[in-house]
């Protein structure tokens, strides 16, 4: 009989990773047909997460979409970080061209390599780029939890920013735990920065 010797995978625990979802221009951009009008919290909560992630030494991955028409174009500006939001040399940057963060198979693969991964998940936007990486961490058995109030939603179906973004939060909150801005800085306190390795971009 012929044992055939699959690779064997060497998996490693890692501290909680801050995943911030397209701090593009195109989103603060006024006039533009992306922009959100109600983001200014949003966007300061990101702040404190980034801050706090950067302060412990933990793991932050940075999420752009790039397309090939008018918006989010990789030549256009627009599609470049808001300015406080621009990458370390240190960090990771990941780049798709559908809502869900795992299309970017560098990511998916270092997640996929360790054990019992965690995201906290922040950034734009709730009802597209948050939503569908929530769903696909959860096909996929990683852990994940939405930071609400470090997200924001355009109007969409005839309601307010407002009215769209809590009812992407009840969505997301149907697949996985929902906290506060003020929660995930708590985790950071706690998490051991020791346990990561670079994350590959």
């Amino acid at each position: 009989m012929t044992l055939i010797q699959f690779p064997v995978r060497h998996r490693q625990t890692v501290a909680p990773v801050l995943a911030l979802m397209d701090l593009q221009v195109e989103y603060v951009a006024e006039g533009r047909a992306f922009y959100i009008e109600q983001k200014d919290a949003c966007l300061r909560n990101c702040e404190r997460l980034l801050s706090a992630a950067r302060h412990r030494g933990l793991p932050v991955a940075h999420f752009r979409q790039l397309l090939p028409g008018p918006y989010f174009n990789e030549f256009s500006a627009l599609s470049g970080w808001i300015e406080d939001f621009r990458p370390l040399p240190s960090e990771a940057v990941y780049q798709r061209d559908v809502p869900s963060a795992y299309r970017n198979e560098i990511f998916r693969t270092f997640m996929d390599a360790m054990d019992d991964p965690l995201v906290l998940l922040a950034g734009l936007t709730s009802e597209r780029a948050c939503l569908s990486t929530v769903i696909d961490a959860v096909h996929l058995g990683h852990r994940i939890a939405f930071v609400e109030d470090a997200s924001a939603s355009p109007g969409f179906g005839g309601r307010s920013a407002h009215e769209s973004h809590a009812v992407a939060r009840d969505l997301v909150a149907e697949f996985c735990e929902v906290i506060t801005t003020d929660e995930a800085v708590e985790r950071f306190t706690r998490a051991d920065p020791g346990r990561w390795r670079a994350m590959g971009g």
